[in-house]
């Protein structure tokens, strides 16, 4: 019998739709999965979903809303634009997430991060390391430019997943899934081109010239990975929950009410999702 996965794609701060159609899941106690990838953002979507301590994750997105983590000022003093370390280490002490109910509600199921390895520009899949959780969730969304300070994994240094995997629903399907349901932040069949940032981080990274490469080709791997959502093969199964339209939250959007917005957005897209979809 074939597996069940569950993807979460990235987004910066578009992930308050995840968290919205996350908590949807939390509030009708549904998880039929078998395993779990989370691109960037989608990792610490992911990391609240498997906690399931409360029905509101949207606090967790208010909370990182603050021009303190955020602010391009920073690029003149060499420090990171957005300062992730300080984020997450100062929520994990605010939030105290409770890692017993997340070991407890993984049950040894893989709950992988995608990171992108420097130096073949390839993506890597980590699995859940308790010990390693901040770095980890830290990582997964590292990209260049934005955030300056080195992240190593097993001694290996690595970058946002999305550059290398950015909608990782080929990898489930190696991985013996044969239903995947994708939590989206963009529309439907919104393919990517290439804009200035992709350039500018390009050169950023050009000590990593597979990297390099990688950023300015993300726009084709994005489109491949959707035309593989959309061409998938016979026996896989593939589920998007996603808005419509653009969302009003952008990448680094710290406006609250914008925020709430795309939240119940995704929330109600959530709970209609699962209306046609109990008997998965």
């Amino acid at each position: 019998m074939g597996k069940t996965a569950l993807i979460v794609e990235g987004g910066g701060q578009r992930g308050v739709f995840s968290f919205g159609v996350i908590d949807s899941f939390i509030e009708e106690n549904f998880d039929p999965f078998d395993f779990f990838i989370g691109v960037s953002n989608g990792a610490s979507v992911l990391f609240w979903y498997l906690i399931r301590d409360e029905l509101n994750n949207l606090e967790k997105m208010i909370y990182s809303a603050n021009p303190k983590y955020f602010s391009y000022k920073n690029i003149i003093y060499g420090k990171d634009i957005l300062d992730f370390y300080g984020l997450f280490e100062d929520a994990y002490l605010h939030f105290k997430p409770n890692l017993g109910l997340l070991k407890k509600n993984l049950r040894c199921r893989p709950f992988l991060s995608v990171v992108t390895d420097a130096k073949s520009a390839k993506p890597q899949y980590i699995d859940y390391d308790q010990k390693k959780i901040i770095d980890i969730l830290v990582a997964t969304g590292t990209l260049p430019v934005l955030v300056r300070r080195p992240s190593f994994i097993y001694g290996k240094r690595v970058f946002d997943g999305g550059i290398s995997d950015p909608l990782p629903v080929k990898k489930a399907y190696e991985m013996g899934a044969k239903k995947v349901i994708v939590i989206r932040t963009f529309p439907k069949k919104r393919t990517r081109t290439n804009k200035l940032e992709n350039l500018i981080a390009a050169l950023f990274v050009l000590n990593f010239p597979k990297l390099s490469r990688a950023i300015l080709n993300h726009s084709k791997t994005y489109n491949e990975s959707l035309q593989f959502i959309e061409n998938p093969p016979q026996d896989l199964e593939i589920y998007q929950i996603q808005p419509d339209t653009r969302l009003k939250t952008s990448r680094n959007t710290l406006n609250h009410r914008i925020l709430e917005a795309d939240y119940n957005l995704g929330r109600n897209k959530g709970r209609m999702f699962l209306k046609t979809i109990m008997n998965l």
